[in-house]
């Protein structure tokens, strides 16, 4: 085994009262390369042996020895750390050396007995270290634990002495420094070969104690190391203390089964040792996976509720081995341990219990050279108890016939009860329970009542009764319930709806219950029922079909089918698009309105026409009205399903003219017509020809002149006019040459609608009045007294009938 350098070697001494102490220089254990010490003890002193022999005045309390053996020079040191953190756990140390002997061990070179809790070292711990210079201190609160390390050379050997003053602590020792140890002898065992040894009992008894030859492994044990030697001990203390060798290694008898042998290879030169440990073991002849065996209780023997029955012992042997391979064995059955250990009445192949339920043998296995014998049980178990259960069902249609679905899964509880470990399985009858071929679950009975086979199975045991279930079918009919209707919903119409399955038409007694179902397999079998039948939206479109099952005490009674239909409504334009309008000024004007577009004849519908809500009493397709309102129509078909149509009829009038406003004498004259402000009529106006409209109510860049102006309602309610509209003007100039051209002045606008006391005066530069005439005149020919006026400028002064003044000038040209 390789050398350990001191720095890393730690060795654990343990304080026990059970294990003896190596307290005298004679017994020190030998510190090599690897000692890991555990199970020793300090109690006592053995011999006083160093009292007087040291300058630390300490002696021995609770001490143990240890031989250092030096195998390569360098420094040496240790820290000694207690177990024990309390401060009242004292050690102190002495080192004699080097190449001493017992009972010549001389002076102490090193040692140290000062007491932690004197001088208020913060810890326990004590040793040589490289950082202190004295190599004595104490007693008492003398120095600080710690003293100087040792410089040793190869071949050296030293004694070291630890001794516990007070306390009660185990401890371990940290080596520090360059020197090593001596190199302990190693256990060279190849890889995977394990030291134990297991062999049969040979003395003939099945006490499992034997003779072991412990000496067998060693060859294996020393390998190719030289100087060793060999002992075996029968506890770990024995081996570290080389004591109580057993004697007789090649013929011990063991004192327990299994024993743990404790080995210890020890060098003859160096005296470094290494311990180990091994197994021996007395084994019975083979190693029985099982001591029992059991099968189910039967009908053979006339009763399977007995506890008795007839085992296959070649099968116990199976079961009691696992289905191992068991070719290599004798192996054989008796009643009793003599009868086995003398081979006498060996028990028979088919072997009937005498002991109800539970019977102790014993099995005799002899592999051809060890045998053993142990007792195993055979155990009946019961089967599960017999149950005779009854099961009824209902028929479906108005002819019942017997025949209908069973799930026998409800019939589970009857036979199983509430134990989870029991399953049922069904048979139709004892052959195909035999040939082991089940019923599946839903079951059609072939007659009425029928009788099938249900095996009840103890999923822990295996074991298994029959028991007889009998099917009954009621031939109550079925009841013939009225469909229920409704229409599909406005503005969704997929065919889908909800119902209310209590408003069925069903006969029912207070004892009776009734559940739905969607379909008929599960109203008979009694799964998956509706669980909310109050608000049930059926699973297809416009035509779906429940089930109504009904039961008496437990029992089903009838099975019944009702339709639920999903009327489809009308199929019509709810809402009109069209321009429906009336005129108010022509309360002999008719429109028509209809119902919208129908996919069938008017004819297969009804009608019921509102007026902002008011029944107008019309029943027809289309109607004609002449009053503006929202007009509604129900249009229901011969189901009663409805919708309703909306139509807006709006009223329109010929237009109403409050007044017309004209602005003329500017270079751009506009008209202005103002209408009646609640007028309800969509207008375009005209001040030249009745079919020439514009849509804005002014006009512009309109000449002087007389004009007649027309409204006319877009709704075809009428077109007011012609009013007469006037838009004077004056002429900026005249020559009144008789040339037939502009030979007069007048004031232009002026129709057979101006009033005459309008008049007009003019006016030459001096201000003097040169002619006055009426405005509906012909004009004024450019004379004064009969004579030519001259080529000027003239001014007018014109006075309305309304006292408006309008003052200009014009030129006259000759």
């Amino acid at each position: 085994m390789t050398n350990f350098k001191i720095p890393f070697l730690v060795l654990i001494l343990v304080f026990s009262s059970k294990i003896i102490s190596q307290n005298d220089c004679s017994k020190a254990i030998v510190v090599c390369g690897n000692s890991g010490f555990e199970g020793l003890t300090a109690s006592g002193i053995g011999k006083q042996e160093i009292s007087g022999a040291n300058s630390c005045d300490g002696d021995e309390n609770n001490s143990i020895w240890l031989r250092l053996s030096i195998k390569t020079a360098g420094t040496l040191g240790f820290t000694l750390i207690p177990e024990s953190t309390d401060i009242n756990e004292d050690f102190d140390f002495f080192i004699f050396g080097p190449k001493v002997t017992c009972g010549a061990i001389g002076q102490a070179i090193r040692c140290s007995t000062t007491n932690p809790e004197s001088i208020n070292q913060p810890n326990n711990y004590t040793g040589m270290n490289a950082t202190s210079n004295d190599i004595s201190e104490g007693p008492g609160p003398d120095g600080n634990s710690f003293v100087k390390w040792l410089t040793v050379a190869a071949g050296d050997s030293y004694f070291l002495v630890i001794d516990r003053p007070s306390g009660s602590s185990n401890f371990k020792l940290q080596w520090s420094g360059t020197a090593t140890f001596d190199t302990p002898p190693t256990f060279d065992m190849p890889t995977g070969v394990s030291l134990d040894i297991k062999q049969c009992d040979t003395d003939g008894f099945q006490d499992f104690i034997s003779d072991f030859n412990l000496k067998q492994n060693e060859a294996l044990i020393i390998g190719t190391q030289s100087n060793v030697l060999i002992s075996y001990h029968t506890s770990q203390n024995d081996a570290l203390t080389n004591v109580k060798e057993i004697k007789n290694a090649t013929s011990f008898k063991n004192t327990s089964n299994p024993q743990t042998i404790y080995v210890r290879i020890e060098n003859t030169i160096t005296g470094c040792f290494n311990t180990s440990s091994f197994i021996i073991e007395v084994n019975d002849s083979v190693n029985l996976p099982k001591n029992e065996a059991s099968i189910c209780d039967d009908i053979t023997d006339g009763n399977d509720t007995n506890g008795l029955s007839t085992f296959d012992l070649t099968k116990v042997t199976a079961t009691i081995f696992d289905n191992q391979d068991t070719t290599a064995f004798t192996i054989k059955y008796y009643l009793s341990k003599s009868d086995a250990n003398l081979n006498l009445n060996e028990l028979p192949q088919f072997f009937s219990n005498t002991k109800p339920n539970k019977q102790p043998i014993f099995i005799k296995v002899f592999d051809g050279t060890c045998s053993g014998t142990k007792e195993i049980n055979l155990i009946v178990i019961p089967v599960p108890t017999k149950i005779k259960a009854s099961g009824s069902q209902c028929d479906f249609g108005l002819n019942p016939d017997g025949l209908s679905l069973f799930d026998l899964n409800d019939y589970n509880s009857a036979f199983a009860g509430s134990d989870p470990n029991l399953s049922v399985t069904y048979f139709k009858n004892k052959t195909q329970e035999q040939n082991n071929t089940p019923l599946v679950n839903i079951f059609n009975n072939t007659s009425n009542p029928e009788t099938i086979i249900g095996r009840i199975t103890n999923a822990v045991t295996g074991c298994y009764s029959l028991s007889d279930l009998t099917l009954n079918v009621n031939l109550a009919p079925s009841q013939n319930i009225k469909p229920l209707d409704q229409c599909d919903i406005l503005n969704q119409e997929n065919g889908f709806a909800t119902f209310n399955l209590d408003d069925a038409t069903l006969v029912v007694t207070p004892t009776q219950i009734k559940s739905f179902y969607s379909t008929q397999s599960d109203a008979l079998l009694k799964q998956n029922n509706i669980p909310n039948p109050t608000n049930y939206t059926i699973p297809f479109a416009y035509n779906s079909s429940v089930f109504i099952r009904i039961d008496d005490a437990g029992n089903c009674t009838s099975v019944s089918e009702v339709q639920l239909i999903v009327n489809k409504l009308p199929k019509i334009e709810t809402l009109s698009d069209e321009k429906n309008i009336v005129c108010s000024n022509i309360p002999n004007r008719f429109i028509t309105i209809n119902a919208g577009k129908l996919e069938t004849s008017s004819a297969n519908f009804n009608y019921t026409w509102y007026r902002d809500g008011i029944d107008i009493k019309q029943s027809t397709y289309a109607i004609k009205v002449n009053r503006e309102g929202t007009y509604t129509v129900d249009v229901a078909n011969r189901f009663g399903c409805f919708k309703t149509r909306t139509i807006t009829v709006t009223s329109s009038e010929i237009a109403s003219i409050t007044d017309v406003k004209v602005s003329d004498f500017t270079e751009s004259n506009t008209v202005e017509v103002l209408l009646k402000e609640d007028l309800k009529g969509d207008y375009v106006f005209s001040l030249y020809k009745s079919d020439d409209f514009q849509t804005s109510n002014i006009f512009t860049d309109v000449p002087a002149g007389v004009y007649e102006l027309y409204v006319k309602d877009l709704n075809g309610c009428g077109v007011f006019g012609p009013k007469i509209i006037s838009v004077l003007g004056a002429p900026k100039f005249f020559t009144p040459n008789n040339d037939g051209v502009n030979d007069l002045w007048y004031l232009k606008g002026v129709g057979s609608n101006f009033s005459r006391k309008s008049f007009i005066q003019i006016f030459n530069r001096e201000g003097k009045l040169l002619y006055e005439m009426n405005a509906r005149d012909k004009g004024w020919d450019g004379t004064y007294n009969s004579n030519p006026s001259p080529s000027d400028d003239y001014w007018y002064v014109i006075t309305l009938e309304n006292n408006k003044t309008i003052k200009g000038h014009f030129s006259l040209k000759r």
